[in-house]
């Protein structure tokens, strides 16, 4: 009688030992951006910076996928009116909506001129409009600062007049 109680607590503690080790959360793997250091700004607020820069690469690039206990939406369209074209980034939220500290847009135009757009500490909903060039050849990136302080890209595209969200 006593084995088998032994054998019971035994192959319990065994089970509970293994069970614990698989509930840990993933490893985090370092960004390949070095994280940036940005101005203190009032949370929600948009500001929107015009530079201009040369740029090489025309095409978009490899995007980043964020872990997914980071994982956010954004919709990025062109509002389609050719007398004032514009490109609205919408935030839509998602798992990792409390680890957001910024969500920064840059629109890449055709001749090498970038406008960028930073929101801090996003709501589901904030958005931000970019003057777009009007034609098929504004590339919008769109970088995510987490928490942490880790930068990734999740959107890298050629959005046209055209496009509709």
């Amino acid at each position: 009688m006593k084995i088998k109680a032994f054998l019971v607590i035994s192959l319990t503690l065994i089970i509970l030992l293994l069970s614990a080790g698989c509930t840990q959360a993933p490893a985090q793997t370092p960004a390949t951006a070095p994280p940036t250091t940005a101005a203190t700004v009032p949370a929600s607020q948009v500001t929107t910076v015009p530079t201009t820069v040369i740029v090489t690469a025309s095409t978009p690039g490899v995007v980043q996928t964020l872990p997914e206990a980071y994982a956010i939406e954004v919709q990025v369209a062109s509002n389609g009116n050719s007398a004032d074209p514009k490109i609205i980034t919408t935030f839509r939220g998602g798992r990792g909506i409390n680890f957001i500290s910024q969500i920064e847009v840059v629109n890449t135009h055709g001749d090498g001129k970038t406008e960028s757009s930073v929101m801090n500490h996003p709501n589901v909903g904030d958005s931000t409009e970019l003057a777009s060039s009007g034609g098929d050849n504004d590339r919008i990136s769109v970088y995510v600062t987490i928490s942490n302080g880790q930068r990734y890209l999740i959107y890298d595209q050629i959005v046209s007049l055209k496009q509709r969200g």
